[in-house]
């Protein structure tokens, strides 16, 4: 398996997204395809190289085009998405660090945990995976002093500290890409995928500067049959999740289970005492 792993939040301030394209099988079928759907929309420079296709700058109709048959692509290949959501107004940094630690490295240390639920949970039986990382602030090496996300994340899944239980690490290799290069494009493929979501729950405004991205958000719910973006029906499933986590589902099982193409995760705080 290879795993996608990319970020994303509105300027406002209302949420912070965190998302994964998990591609189980045949990852290099799906690649290709996706470069092909790009240079068939004249994607492609002069040198060979594709331009980059980026949820936020979908402001073509061929960026439209694009996008949907990306989400189309995905609908065919052996994957699914899922996505944490996280409303930044009831986030409290103070769980992640000490009162004189700059918010920065709480906010580093509050990423690598999500990230690691959203792994952890949507992986029965994966072993010797691969997760890609978007080259992004929150994971750069900056942080100093074991705060890097792949240092970390490395820790976790693919040197797991208690050999006792002899449980093979679920990810062999862990790296930061750059999502325009193309042997890492799926990660392009999240990211419309992750746009859409974000949208899908603030329900933008539409009007001319929203015109492509609404529309790729709609055709992205009719295609993969997303009943809806609202909060209420998606944390009505967070006990099914946690079930089929307790119940070891094997990954045949977890394929067929409801919304097993895509899936969110809006979190919550838990009440304080």
């Amino acid at each position: 398996m290879i795993i996608y792993l990319d970020e994303s939040y509105d300027w406002q301030g209302t949420y912070f997204l965190l998302g994964a394209l998990f591609v189980r099988e045949d990852h290099d079928v799906f690649l290709a395809s996706f470069n092909d759907i790009k240079r068939g929309e004249k994607f492609e420079r002069v040198d060979g190289t594709l331009r980059e296709l980026k949820y936020s700058k979908i402001n073509y109709a061929n960026h439209e085009r694009t996008a949907i048959k990306a989400i189309q692509a995905f609908k065919a290949q052996n994957s699914y998405f899922r996505a944490v959501i996280i409303p930044q107004a009831s986030f409290d940094l103070s769980y992640y660090g000490k009162k004189y630690e700059p918010d920065k490295i709480k906010r580093a240390r509050a990423y690598k945990k999500f990230a690691e639920m959203l792994i952890e949970y949507n992986t029965p039986e994966v072993t010797g995976g691969v997760l890609f990382a978007d080259y992004l602030s929150r994971c750069k090496g900056e942080l100093g002093r074991g705060d890097e996300f792949v240092e970390v994340m490395k820790q976790r899944f693919v040197y797991p500290s208690d050999e006792g239980l002899r449980v093979k690490p679920k990810l062999k290799h862990i790296s930061e890409v750059k999502s325009h290069l193309n042997d890492y494009a799926l990660l392009q493929v999240c990211d419309v995928l992750l746009g859409c979501t974000l949208n899908g729950i603030l329900k933008l405004h539409k009007g001319p500067r929203m015109s492509h991205k609404n529309a790729v958000t709609e055709r992205m719910r009719e295609i993969l049959e997303i009943p809806t973006y609202d909060k209420a029906y998606w944390q009505a499933l967070s006990k099914l999740y946690v079930r089929e986590y307790r119940d070891r589902l094997g990954m045949a099982e977890y394929c067929k289970a409801t919304h097993s193409k895509y899936r969110l995760w809006f979190w919550r705080p838990k009440e304080k005492a």
